[in-house]
């Protein structure tokens, strides 16, 4: 689903990994009238062999809007940037991509994420339209507060000597990573249909 070749894409993607942490790929391609059906199939195909690479976390497929441009929106979780170079470059994806190709209009679109920053895509995106605002303070209230109540928990037993200044900097070491490596990559893919009604595929993780 690329115009680029992969070289390029693997060398952009290691600008991505070398921030550390998680990756996003954030794809858009519009699919030329009539074609739908089999750009979908290659698609799922796609999807099936991303999920056998290492570090792959799930995935989201936005469907065109009604009565809009024929674009299909796809974002790619891996565990790192490596991961994510890993597949940009593998020969499989290349000729699948190559297959899209074919059923394509127009270049493709291109975005590469780090962080927290690849789960919930800030408002004004150019790649993909974001959630609602109020859904986005949803999603991550429904992380926090739980995990902010259990890392108080757990900790506040070792922190009563400390000084009332460190206390919250302890606390923010220990909330902040689990929120960024556990809470969001689960939150996000359960609450996907939440987040992004009525524009998905059927089946969920059904593409790259």
């Amino acid at each position: 689903m690329t115009a680029a070749s992969p070289g390029r894409q693997a060398s952009r993607a290691a600008s991505v990994k070398t921030a550390g942490g998680p990756a996003t790929i954030v794809l858009a391609r519009e699919v030329m009238p009539g074609h739908e059906q089999a750009f979908e199939a290659i698609l799922r195909q796609l999807a099936a062999e991303a999920r056998a690479f290492p570090g792959h976390q799930g995935l989201t497929v936005l469907r065109p809007q009604p009565a809009g441009q024929a674009t299909y929106t796809i974002v790619a979780h891996f565990a790192t940037g490596q991961d994510m170079e890993a597949w940009l470059s593998s020969d499989i994806r290349a000729r699948l991509v190559a297959e899209a190709d074919v059923h394509s209009a127009g270049g493709l679109r291109t975005r590469y994420l780090s962080g927290l920053e690849g789960w919930l895509v800030p408002p004004g995106s150019p790649l993909v339209l974001p959630p609602a605002r109020w859904k986005i303070v949803v999603i991550s209230v429904a992380g926090i507060v739980p995990l902010l109540e259990a890392v108080s928990y757990l900790l506040a037993p070792h922190l009563a000597g400390l000084p009332v200044w460190v206390r919250p900097l302890i606390s923010a070491a220990a909330l902040i990573p689990l929120m960024q490596y556990a809470v969001m990559p689960v939150l996000t893919r359960a609450a996907r249909s939440f987040l992004y009604p009525r524009r998905l595929l059927a089946a969920p993780d059904n593409a790259p």
